[in-house]
């Protein structure tokens, strides 16, 4: 279960200012879960065992062709599987499961995609392409390549073997793409009008072939939904999007999300993208950044000393690993670090971080902690929902109705218009 404690916001913001905005986010938790249209993660309380099923069968057939999968998309699903496969698994997932998963299609890079072809030149591969749509212009584009690589290697009919599509269950061009080409396809459930999420057994087959049990991320979604469903200020949910709406409101501008795992890199990614969507619009909410503890301390600590920047700062912590790593020592100490000596590196961590934290808290700065337990499967679900939630609460306390379609990007269009697409 996650837990957000807040005392540590009180230099900004006052207790009875908190509990005034509970018709607030209490009308914005309804709108959610309760208004007419809401549609909010609800496959999660049914059975995923077919689906999941398949997600398995899946995984299993790209083990046994191929060295390397490619996972095409540049939405929030692809980003939230990534996070999930990065934080159970680590950066070099690879080298442990034998299978290398690379994630592409956010990007136009000329680089990058002569990087990718060299890697897949020897090795054996599959793609599987995670769009809403398919209709974005990196995803596609990628997506054409890599199946162009597919025929030419292993021929048509073996090509399509190697392809496996998680899209929408009715519509979109990556919908009719896989009809008429026979690729195994999965439904990307509609959720929040056309966000993705990640909290699907289709999205996550990328972690399942790398050996994540995505069941159990999934059962750590379902499980703390009942719970985050509270509507009081005894749900940490609430805890955190009130308190960093109120925030906003007082003047502060930025929320910094920390930690102090490498492997939750790609997940405060996945955050920043869903905050910056629904938590921060028309000048209101907060500007989501990311910092990486104890690496960006130096640069951080200078916002951080006087207070005068206006900034918030969450600090997203796990529990270590049952096997605690002691500080080497040196019998020269030419280092002079022999006063480390009995201490592991979770201990030093943490008096770093609180070293951090007290800093801030003597600058004036609202400095929000977030405890989330052990780096597991369950954890990783829990926290997933638990972030998917809080932004909609937020955005439901700016006024958006996350259930509306979002008008279409201005840049996309002129992008398009450049390019000469045909008018519809």
């Amino acid at each position: 279960m996650v837990n957000v404690d807040i005392s540590n916001i009180w230099c900004s913001v006052s207790l009875p200012a908190l509990l005034e905005s509970e018709q607030e986010i209490a009308a914005a938790h309804g709108a959610l879960m309760d208004g007419a249209g809401a549609n909010f993660l609800p496959w999660l309380a049914g059975d995923p065992g077919p689906e999941l099923e398949r997600v398995r069968t899946a995984a299993e057939a790209v083990g046994s062709m191929a060295q390397v999968l490619v996972v095409v998309g540049g939405g929030a699903a692809a980003l939230g599987a990534r996070a999930v496969l990065e934080l159970l698994r680590g950066r070099d997932h690879g080298l442990r499961s034998g299978l290398q998963v690379v994630f592409a299609g956010s990007d136009l890079s000329t680089a990058a995609w002569q990087n990718l072809c060299e890697l897949l030149e020897s090795r054996d591969f599959c793609v599987q392409i995670l769009s809403r749509d398919g209709e974005d212009l990196p995803t596609a584009v990628t997506a054409r390549g890599l199946r162009w690589l597919l025929e030419r290697r292993y021929g048509t009919e073996k090509a399509r073997e190697r392809v496996f599509v998680t899209t929408d269950a009715t519509r979109g061009a990556l919908r009719a793409l896989s009809v008429a080409e026979g690729y195994t396809t999965f439904n990307l459930p509609r959720n929040l009008e056309w966000d993705e999420t990640p909290l699907c057994p289709g999205a996550l087959l990328a972690p399942a072939a790398a050996g994540v049990d995505v069941e159990a991320v999934l059962r750590g979604a379902a499980s703390i939904r009942p719970m985050l469903e509270g509507r009081s200020f005894d749900n940490p949910a609430w805890l955190y999007a009130a308190g960093r709406t109120i925030l906003a409101r007082r003047g502060r501008r930025v929320e910094y999300l920390t930690s102090a795992e490498p492997d939750a890199w790609t997940l405060c990614r996945w955050w920043q993208r869903l905050f910056g969507g629904r938590g921060c619009l028309g000048g209101e909410g907060l500007l989501p950044a990311m910092a990486e503890l104890p690496a960006d301390l130096p640069q951080l600590h200078q916002l951080l000393a006087d207070g005068a920047a206006p900034l918030v700062q969450t600090v997203v912590r796990f529990e270590p690993p049952e096997h605690r790593v002691p500080v080497e020592m040196d019998w020269q100490n030419l280092d002079h670090l022999n006063y480390l000596e009995g201490y592991t590196l979770d201990y030093v961590l943490d008096q770093v971080l609180a070293g951090a934290v007290q800093a801030g808290v003597d600058g004036g700065v609202p400095i929000v902690m977030m405890d989330c337990g052990p780096l597991a499967e369950e954890t990783a679900g829990e926290l997933l929902y638990f972030f998917e939630l809080t932004s909609c609460l937020a955005a439901g306390m700016l006024g958006r109705d996350v259930y509306e379609a979002e008008e279409p990007a201005a840049w996309a269009a002129r992008a398009a218009e450049l390019l000469g697409r045909p008018r519809d």
